[in-house]
């Protein structure tokens, strides 16, 4: 099969041991951990086109009540999911017909202020959307019937919410990440430094209570990078990798300030990998993190923890679990940033590409594009929502 101009879309899925955890499964192995040295780049090259089984092209409907842009937040087994800053969520059809709009953005008990993340339970039809101004869950049928709200604690920000299972969202709670990177322990209370260290949660889908999982981070360190003058910082950004990335109810945990990469799976936390050096003795520190992964590879990015005024160029690394080889990309295949596989909610095995309609359009008046998507950009116009390619990585 060709993968004619996809190739190049492929960048949108690539995108210490101080810890002490009960939850690590104890079962032998017979192979000891995969060992990442973040700071040399992997000899071997891999050629994307070579581990694609197949990619599914869907074209979103367009009319003007419902107009899309960039990526969308969940794509599932039956649907696709967008909102936008004021609130508006589009519910389509996996095959991208429209099937739900609405907007409950507002100021009553039954209504969020701003949308920050939206979770999708797809067994019980249920929208869970993330609002961090009103520190609150809303959850609505998939038609946008509310359904009930959880409120969530005082200093807690859920990041990288996940569908755990049919009784628990899971996240990490950012709210400490980097406050109080530079803040000495003893200028802070005893719960704040509990708060800090167990990051990670799980919160009842009925009620919204949080429970810590058992994993303890002393020392975090966040993805913000900054600079300092007189004590204070005074510029900041944030990179763009997260700690937690899901393939399914497969979860990894990928803490920047941990040796160890793990799999969370049926509630046991088996570790994968061993980073080395340890961030904390690296200056600056690296930080690595999982855009997407599959059962077969896993996509990891490595940046280094230092403030730039131009955007950040991270390190792709590719790692083949069947065959425990790390690689890196070719170099026809040139990466200026990862996209944020892991804030999707994604099908198994599955990364996404988008492109507008009026970047396919051009790649047709051009010539570039052959069969199926070449059909689809033979119907498009300009303002059309985007085409979505979902990209099936081989087992």
């Amino acid at each position: 099969m060709k993968y004619p101009i996809i190739i190049t879309c492929i960048l949108a899925f690539i995108g210490c041991s101080t810890k002490s955890t009960t939850n690590c499964s104890n079962e032998p192995t017979n192979k000891a951990l995969a060992v990442l040295d973040i700071t040399k780049r992997p000899e071997k090259q891999i050629a994307l086109e070579n581990i694609i089984e197949n990619i599914e092209y869907i074209p979103l409907e367009t009319n003007d009540s419902i107009l899309v842009d960039g990526k969308p937040n969940v794509v599932s087994d039956r649907y696709i999911i967008y909102y936008n800053a004021n609130g508006q969520i589009n519910i389509f059809t996996r095959k991208g017909k429209s099937l739900y709009s609405f907007n409950r953005r507002g100021g009553s008990q039954e209504e969020y202020s701003h949308i920050h993340n939206i979770i999708l339970d797809e067994e019980k039809n249920e929208l869970y959307i993330q609002d961090i101004f009103t520190s609150k869950i809303f959850v609505y049928s998939i038609d946008g019937k509310f359904k009930r709200r959880l409120v969530l604690p005082r200093m807690f920000i859920p990041e990288c919410l996940m569908n755990y299972d049919k009784d628990y969202l899971f996240c990490y709670n950012c709210y400490f990440e980097d406050k109080t990177e530079n803040m000495p322990k003893e200028n802070m209370n005893q719960e704040n430094i509990k708060n800090r260290d167990n990051p990670y949660f799980f919160i009842s889908k009925q009620t919204g209570k949080v429970t810590p999982f058992n994993y303890t981070i002393p020392n975090r360190m966040g993805n913000q990078a900054y600079t300092i003058k007189n004590g204070e910082i005074t510029m900041t950004h944030e990179i763009s990798i997260f700690p937690l990335a899901q393939n399914t109810h497969n979860i990894m945990i990928t803490e920047f300030a941990d040796d160890t990469l793990y799999s969370l799976k049926d509630g046991k936390l088996s570790p994968i990998m061993i980073k080395k050096p340890s961030a904390h003795k690296m200056n600056p520190p690296m930080l690595v993190g999982v855009d997407i992964f599959t059962d077969r590879y896993i996509f990891m990015m490595a940046y280094k923890k230092e403030f730039v005024e131009e955007f950040p160029i991270g390190t792709c690394i590719i790692y083949d679990i069947k065959f425990n080889n790390f690689y890196r990309l070719g170099t026809r295949l040139p990466i200026s940033f990862p996209m944020k596989g892991n804030k999707t909610t994604l099908p198994h095995n599955t990364g996404i590409v988008f492109r507008s309609a009026e970047r396919i359009l051009k790649d047709y008046e051009t010539g570039k594009l052959e069969g199926e998507l070449k059909e689809i950009a033979s119907k498009l116009k300009e303002d059309d929502n985007p085409i979505l390619m979902l990209v099936k990585i081989k087992e």
